[in-house]
Parts: structure tokens; sequence; C-alpha cells
């Protein structure tokens, strides 16, 4: 096993010897936006983060892993008009991502597994993903950990629909488990939507379409129908249920990585160009 998990450590020379030994890549990916009054603005980016390193860390004895140094930056329009708000273009993260996967290719590495935790980076970085794909030849995995935790918390909660959101469950109890000296649960508040223009929100993209069960989409901007930056309630969050979601969370992610490990050997999934 490695002296370190970080690639970011090691020196030019080590990274070549490494490359050599064919190990996984995992790269944390982020954004700089809003998560309400109550939760950090990098909140995307240190759980991106935190979760390469403890994959890497629960996994060490069965795979050889290295963490990248993360991507801070992502694609979050919906939240311009909030304050901290760092939003790169859509294409930018795509070109961004595609250069820093054959950045990687270059150095020699052809396992590469992206942990990115914006919804917003999902198209760009699925392109930067599929051009890799037929440029390189690699198969690149992915990883979404906010969105992994709603599939797998449903069940936590008396009725996760209601308490489900952006700020709200499960990520503030996630944040409670994960980094509790950067939430300050004092300062979460639960407000409904502002009506605009005659538009019912439902969500930060979605409206209330007459009697209909399923809502329509509409792109405002998320500041334009909230004064906090949450949708769901973000008051019942708890540390306990954090644990539970690293838990259910985690243990996914290192499922698919144990997967993913055993599907990509020895250039099993490789396409030569």
């Amino acid at each position: 096993m490695y002296r370190t998990q970080s690639l970011g450590e090691m020196s030019w020379t080590e990274v070549k010897s490494i490359a050599t030994e064919d190990p996984i890549i995992l790269v944390p990916i982020g954004a700089i936006e809003q998560h309400g009054p109550h939760l950090p603005i990098h909140e995307d980016s240190i759980v991106a983060d935190w979760s390469a390193n403890y994959i890497a860390t629960q996994l060490k004895n069965e795979i050889d892993i290295l963490v990248a140094p993360a991507l801070n930056y992502g694609h979050s329009p919906t939240f311009r008009g909030y304050a901290g708000n760092l939003s790169l273009a859509q294409n930018t993260l795509r070109l961004v991502v595609g250069e820093i996967l054959d950045g990687l290719v270059a150095s020699g590495f052809r396992r590469i597994v992206l942990i990115d935790n914006n919804g917003g980076n999902v198209a760009p970085i699925t392109s930067a993903s599929l051009d890799a794909r037929q440029g390189h030849g690699i198969l690149v995995g992915h990883l979404y950990p906010w969105q992994l935790g709603y599939g797998l918390m449903r069940d936590a909660y008396d009725d996760a629909s209601a308490v489900y959101g952006h700020g709200a469950e499960p990520e503030h109890s996630a944040m409670l488990a994960m980094f509790p000296e950067q939430v300050h649960s004092d300062s979460a508040v639960k407000r409904p939507f502002t009506q605009l223009a005659g538009w019912n929100p439902t969500s930060y993209t979605e409206a209330k379409i007459g009697n209909n069960s399923v809502p329509g989409t509409v792109f405002w901007d998320f500041s334009e129908i909230s004064d906090t930056g949450v949708s769901g309630d973000p008051t019942v969050g708890t540390q306990a249920m954090g644990e539970l979601w690293i838990e259910r969370v985690m243990g996914f992610c290192c499922d698919y990585v144990r997967e993913y490990n055993k599907n990509t050997q020895n250039g099993a999934c490789d396409v030569r160009p």
C-alpha cells in the first residue's frame, strides 16, 4: 500500500512511479453556493473531499486508491441571486474537468472516479467523461453523495417529502455528523416559497400546475422565490441522522468503488482510441 493516499502530497517522480501500479484515482468536485443561513457556502466541496478521503481510508487494505486535489468550484446557476455564489459557466466546467482527465491520463492513470457533489455539475461532467471515453478509451466512474442520500435515506423519515430539500434534510444532518463546527443550526429557518407573478413554486425549479399531481419546470433564480435559500425543513436535522447518512451513503460509495475496481482491472473496460 502507498505511504500516502493523497496525490497532491507526492512529487512528480512518485506520481510517475505509482501510475505504473494502476491505482484508482478519486477526484472530488464540489461547488461554492448558498445552502441557507445555517450552512457554509463551500459545503458541496468539503463533503466531496471528505467523501473521497473516507472511501480511500475505508478501502485502503483492499484497493490501491489515491485522492486527487479537489476542484472546489462548480456550476450553480440557480443561486446567482445569493451572495457568495461563485459559479463557473457550464462549458467552463466541462472544459476544466476534461483537462483534468487529460492530465491524469497523460500521467499514466486510467482508472478514475469523480466524486461530484453538486447537481449543476452533472451535465458538464457527464459530457467531459463521455469525451474521455471516446478520446482516451477510459471508463470514468461517477458518485454524487448528496443525490445518493435522497435515495438511501427515505425510510429514515416519517415523511421524507416534507423534510427533503436544499439546505434541509438529509444534508443538514450529514453536515452535523461530518462538520459540526461549521453548522449553525440555530439559524435554520423553515419558510414557504414566495409566489411569483401567479406561479406557486414547489421547489427551486418547479411550480404547481393546476390540479395536476406533477409540477412543471420553470427557470427563475431561486432568490426570487426564497429569502432563505432553503427548501424542505431545515429544522429537523440531527447528528444521529447524519451518522446514518454516513453509514448508508458511504457504504454504497465503497461498494461502488469495489465494483469499479473489479470490473476495470487490467484494462478490462478500456477502449483504445
